[in-house]
């Protein structure tokens, strides 16, 4: 811990003093331009919100060549992200050492996803595309009061851009290695001057896997996606503001395969042995209504209502193997719907900033598994799951005098969760157990006094003080609880084995200091957090068994985090960061055996990411633009119980890209690689040892991209 606090004191010292001899002549073009971010669910900088917040806008998800939200995750200190096991479309993200792989619907996710601030329940589906996106924001740590349940590792917010009041429109085309072709578009129409406007935007991916497979004669990971989005915004008066969206997005692809690494570790990582076709098919539609209406200059008021649907069916080969060991079939389907009345504003000639509302949220899920040994018949459940869930919150900051603020935040929370179990042997394989032999049910749970209907009620507070201890320093100690709703461990074969668990519940503790240095050409950013973990969930496989279990134990994580941005000329920025953490189960149940290790999964102690972009004008106005990174994570756990084969490895990726741009910003082109070294490393692995396979999903080589742009205004 001393490590931690002598890195705040060393902060403190160079944010209040470095820029004093440094001052330089102020250069409006030097200055670093301010980051706006709703992550309080009213708009504010950066720099003014006592929470660690990573944000990006569009021109940083450019250069950062974030295409999706599981590209966003290299660019945050202490956050870890992959593709789920075997799955293309679902992201897996841990944050600090929290976060969960099981996208069974009898388990919630630990990291809140939001498209425009609706939440999006299910992580199957959570890969969102960054195209047309005016910002994304990753809040980090719990969340539990503005946003609510299941966000006790934090929340990303991916903010889509509205429909504008003038005409335009935007084309992007690309390719690359793996016959990668990617088509964008954009248009943007003024349907009445002042007062209507539509945006339409849509993307197509396609292209072969990086994984060849001998057996099947073809390559596998392969990518085929389609997605489209619409809005409708309409400003009847200056006050009022109606916003209208829909998207819907498919993704058809024959899956991430494993690597059995039980007998070595290969030469070539890109190798599979699996003689099953696998495949991964999702969906994802919804449709919102936005209102925001500004009462007052101090008074504003928001409504978000929305419907989604959520699909997803794959089929999966665990072991690699030209004889399949054991093959996994799972359909989930969601229906969800929320509203939610927010107000926000200010008080006391502007002393209290607050937001204030109600959320109501309503899930029906169904989730098909099938296991299939040897290629025998299936062992299958199908579960049908009811949620509803009821909030009220408060969050605000009160200004005691010029310098010192108190901030206080509280949210009450009320679950509601009824589950439907039939479970059959003897299925063909697909996906239903019709023509099985049934087995047991929800009645059979009911008799072994299995509860099938939950109830949780839940205050979360948060607390905490902000110093500005100058124009340009401010400091912020904050305490926050986080909840998430507890459920069933239900990925089981046996009703003995289907128990309920109980919320997930997290106090944490936040220092921070955000600095603005060398007359705004730099920022700099920290804050030490600690966790203190009552029943954390983690899903995991026993490797003795082969069964799928929840386990629920106590933990303490730690950490620091430092990042930022310098401007050292008017064409050349350097921007990184660099984390330490520290995370530990405090007791580990006997009778959970070899399923789980002492240290939290995927929470390396030290990782670091430095870059910098540097553009050169050229005489015609016309402009070279360089951007390169580096990042280093440093070697850490993959699988709950934290075997040495499931070890990440070190891992150094360097990306770059340079490009052209015309001098009117119209036209562009550029080439573009991703782990340009071609560093091997490990994202994800299941331990099945038993049946003579130990599985490893290795990370994506490297890759190369020619993209082309073009837009009208």
């Amino acid at each position: 811990m001393n490590k931690y606090i002598l890195s705040i004191l060393l902060f403190s010292v160079l944010a209040t003093s470095a820029y004093q001899p440094l001052v330089l002549a102020q250069n409006e073009q030097l200055v670093l331009e301010e980051i706006v971010v709703t992550a309080e669910r009213r708009e504010g900088s950066l720099q003014d919100v006592p929470l660690a917040v990573s944000a990006f806008d569009a021109n940083e998800i450019e250069r950062r060549q974030a295409f999706n939200v599981k590209d966003v995750v290299n660019n945050v200190p202490n956050l870890i992200g992959a593709n789920n096991v075997g799955q293309g479309t679902a992201t897996t993200v841990f944050l600090r050492g929290v976060g969960t792989t099981e996208s069974i619907v009898t388990v919630d996710t630990a990291m809140g996803f939001y498209l425009d601030d609706v939440y999006i329940a299910r992580q199957g589906v959570n890969n969102f595309s960054l195209y047309d996106v005016e910002r994304v924001e990753v809040l980090r740590g719990p969340q539990g009061t503005l946003y609510g349940r299941n966000t006790n590792a934090g929340a990303i917010n991916v903010v889509t851009t509205k429909p504008q009041g003038e005409n335009s429109s935007a084309g992007e085309f690309s390719y690359g290695e793996f016959d990668r072709v990617n088509v964008k578009g954009m248009a943007n129409v003024v349907l009445q001057e002042d007062t209507l406007f539509l945006r339409v935007n849509a993307l197509s991916q396609t292209g072969d896997g990086h994984v060849d497979n001998a057996l099947l004669g073809k390559e596998v990971n392969d990518v085929d996606f389609l997605g489209w989005r619409v809005g409708l915004r309409w400003l009847p008066t200056e006050n009022l503001e109606f916003i209208l969206t829909a998207d819907d997005s498919t993704s058809d692809q024959n899956g991430v395969y494993a690597l059995n690494v039980l007998n070595g570790i290969p030469d070539d990582l890109y190798q599979s042995s699996s003689v099953t076709d696998i495949f991964n098919e999702s969906k994802t539609d919804g449709i919102a209504m936005t209102i925001n209406w500004e009462i007052s200059p101090n008074l504003s008021f928001q409504s978000i209502t929305s419907s989604r649907t959520t699909f997803q069916k794959y089929d999966l080969d665990l072991s690699d193997s030209p004889i399949p060991v054991f093959e996994l079939f799972t359909f989930n389907n969601s229906d969800q719907v929320s509203q939610e009345f927010k107000i926000s504003g200010s008080a006391f000639n502007d002393r209290l900033q607050y937001s204030a509302g109600i959320f109501y949220f309503d899930e029906d899920s169904y989730s098909f598994i099938g296991d299939r040994f040897f290629s025998g018949s299936l062992l299958a459940r199908e579960y049908n799951v009811d949620v509803e869930s009821i909030a009220a919150y408060f969050d605000g900051t009160f200004d005691l005098t010029d310098k010192l603020s108190v901030v206080l935040g509280s949210r009450y929370t009320r679950d509601e969760k009824s589950i439907d179990i039939e479970a059959a042997v003897g299925v063909a394989p697909g996906f239903s157990i019709a023509g099985g032999t049934p087995t047991w049910d929800s009645a059979t749970l009911n008799s072994l006094g299995t509860p099938t209907d939950l109830k949780f009620n839940d205050f979360t507070p948060k607390i905490g003080l902000k110093y500005a201890f100058n124009n340009d320093l401010d400091g912020y100690i904050t305490f926050t609880e986080g909840y998430r709703a507890g459920g069933w461990a239900a990925r089981t074969n046996n009703p003995l084995q289907v128990l309920p668990f109980d919320p997930e519940v997290i106090n944490s503790v936040a220092i921070g200091l955000k600095a603005s240095l060398l007359d705004g050409r730099a920022r700099l950013n920290t804050e030490y957090f600690f966790y203190d973990y009552q029943d954390m969930f983690n899903s995991a496989t026993d490797p003795n068994t082969g069964n799928f279990s929840v386990f629920t134990n106590d933990a303490e994580v730690q950490g620091l985090e430092i990042e930022g941005t310098i401007r050292v000329s008017e064409n050349f920025d350097i921007f990184g960061f660099v984390a330490f953490s520290d995370g530990e189960y405090k007791d580990v149940d006997p009778a959970v055996g070899a399923s789980l290790g002492k240290k939290l999964q995927r929470l390396p102690e030290t990782s670091f990411k430095l870059g910098f972009t540097n553009i050169w004008p050229l005489s015609d106005g016309s402009k070279i633009r360089l951007n390169a990174d580096y990042q280093y994570t440093e070697d850490h756990f993959t699988d709950p119980p934290n075997t040495e084969l499931g070890r990440s490895g070190d891992m150094g990726l360097v990306s770059a890209s340079l490009g052209w741009e015309s001098a009117d910003n119209r036209f562009s082109v550029g080439l573009s690689c991703r782990n340009c070294t071609d560093d091997e490393y490990n994202t994800a692995t299941l331990a099945f040892a038993p049946f003579g396979f130990v599985s490893i999903y290795p990370g994506e080589p490297r890759t190369w991209l020619i993209t082309v742009k073009a837009r009208t205004n």
